[in-house]
């Protein structure tokens, strides 16, 4: 009999890899334990707790001694800042980081510009420099300085030079628009670092109404696709460009299958190692799921298409239709996952060795969901993903996924709660079939939630420990593991979301769109006594 687990339908699960790299600096802290932002869990954060004990926590505040973002302080709280007590980590999940990453890294930051060895009009906007260089700067520009200017001037956007250059300035004398020799930067962008300079341009913490900057695509942005893998190293899978128009969100699936030099199915299984997907921005997610025997049975690649969608009408793509999800099939029947993720340019490898098995014939379904919410102007998405394969005797062990969702989510308007579940090793060998004695090698965990996510932990269910931790919804962070997690018939993984609900006046539930929320893990591991094809010792 299966404990309380629920598996979902067309989940939107993002994120997986051992070896992950996105062409940018780190990201994602997520030592809640150092409430004053310094670096490490010391008395200083306990001092903190202490002050604030048997109070709300605040939620909006750089310094929140709210650790677990239950609603209240107590002594939970403070039994987490003494496990944790002189631990450091300097990796930043700002409101500053995310307009670094999305605006000075991807516009501003280059050799030629605003970094070494440039560094033009003495300004560097590389990670972390960039604050320093900004920040009550006088600007080098007369026009702008003889005006009581700012490069940021915090509280005050109207007077911070930094925006009248991405707007472009109405005064000939103060220059032409940045990015130099480039197209403008997103509006959405430039309301953004607006809002974070308005509230004081802090160096640390979230700023609220900023959003989401990953997903805004600059109007004159130009997507590369990139190259395939070289002959006999692997193959290319492409989903093709299809429409999204402004002031929307779209979600498709779109059906196809790898082929050989001659453009023939693959018959033979294989085995994927490493896979790197590329899209332009603008994406909320893109994942790779397999079809099942029953989903080809039951027809889901031919339900619900519309030619309207592509860009080319020959392309036919299925839109997703929130409020009856299961008209495209059901997830874990007809379909299942591969790999995904919300992070365009990415790679990712399983560990020498370890492969996930695929029959050669294998029909992919490609699901991408784009955002234009902010836009005013057509969008076109697109994706191409690369598949390296590695040789079937070069197979040791054969990766499985772990995807488990909790569909419990109910917040009402202006609370917090934790919607908890247990994924039990025991049902797992169950409903895979593996022998009720096996045990389970975990070599990667990670998580999802939307916008509402405050908090999602993974524990060990026998020991309590904390596996996996994260506080960014929009690009969890991997949890590697350099020796795998073992976990025997009697243990588990215990999962915790924390959701807030203070700007709805409905209650946040458990939904397929981006004002839904989620709660879901996702993973790999391995049974060391299965190898592939056969069964070793």
């Amino acid at each position: 009999m299966y404990r309380k687990i629920v598996y979902s339908t067309f989940i939107l699960l993002f994120i997986v890899g051992v070896s992950f790299i996105v062409f940018s600096h780190d990201n994602e802290s997520t030592l809640l334990e150092d409430v004053n932002n310094d670096g490490s869990v010391d008395i200083l954060d306990l001092v903190l707790v202490s002050s604030a004990f048997g109070g709300p926590g605040d939620r909006t505040s750089d310094e929140n001694p709210d650790v677990n973002r239950d609603g209240i302080v107590n002594v939970l709280d403070l039994v987490r800042v003494s496990n944790r007590f002189g631990e450091t980590e300097h990796d930043d999940h700002s409101t500053y980081h995310d307009i670094q990453d999305n605006i000075f890294d991807k516009s501003c930051a280059n050799g030629a510009c605003h970094a070494p060895p440039a560094n033009a009009a003495n300004l560097n906007l590389t990670y972390g420099q960039s604050y320093q260089d900004l920040v009550d700067r006088v600007p080098r520009n007369q026009a702008a300085a003889d005006a009581g200017m700012k490069l940021v001037d915090p509280n005050n956007p109207d007077n911070s030079f930094l925006l009248t250059k991405l707007k472009g300035p109405e005064d000939a004398a103060m220059g032409g628009r940045m990015p130099f020799g480039m197209g403008p930067v997103h509006k959405g962008k430039i309301d953004g670092i607006w809002t974070w300079i308005a509230a004081g341009a802090p160096r640390t913490g979230k700023v609220a109404g900023v959003g989401d900057l990953g997903i805004l695509r600059d109007p004159e942005e130009v997507f590369n696709p990139p190259p395939p893998p070289a002959p006999g190293e692997g193959y290319q899978i492409h989903l093709p460009p299809f429409k999204i128009e402004p002031g929307t969100e779209r979600e498709v699936f779109y059906a196809t299958q790898i082929k050989d030099e001659n453009g023939q199915p693959v018959e033979e299984d294989i085995f994927i190692n490493r896979v790197e997907i590329f899209y332009p921005s603008g994406s909320h997610h893109f994942i790779v799921y397999r079809l099942t025997k029953e989903g080809l049975a039951n027809g889901v690649q031919n339900r619900g298409v519309d030619p309207s969608i592509a860009v080319n009408p020959e392309d036919q793509f299925r839109e997703l239709d929130p409020d009856d999800p299961q008209v495209l099939g059901n997830f874990g029947i007809d379909r299942l996952f591969v790999v995904g993720t919300q992070t365009d340019d990415t790679l990712f490898e399983f560990p020498e060795g370890v492969g996930l098995r695929l029959p050669g014939d294998t029909v992919f379904d490609l699901n991408s969901h784009y955002i234009n919410l902010l836009g005013d102007e057509m969008l076109i998405g697109e994706t191409y993903v690369n598949i390296y394969t590695i040789p079937e005797e070069e197979v040791k062990y054969e990766a499985i996924e772990i995807f488990v969702s909790n569909r419990s989510i109910n917040v009402p308007p202006n609370t917090t709660r934790v919607a908890k579940l247990t994924w039990y090793v025991e049902d797992e060998l169950e409903r895979r079939g593996h022998d009720p004695d096996t045990e389970l090698h975990v070599f990667l965990l990670t998580s999802h939630m939307h916008r509402h996510g405050e908090l999602f932990e993974i524990f060990q269910d026998s020991s309590g420990d904390l596996l996996h931790r994260s506080i960014a919804y929009d690009d969890a962070p991997i949890t590697l593991f350099p020796s795998p997690l073992i976990l025997s018939v009697d243990d588990g993984l215990s999962f915790q979301c924390t959701h807030n609900n203070y700007d709805k006046n409905v209650p946040l539930q458990f939904g397929l769109t981006s004002e839904d929320e989620m709660c879901i893990i996702f993973g790999y591991y391995f049974i060391p006594i299965e190898k592939a094809g056969e069964t070793i010792e």
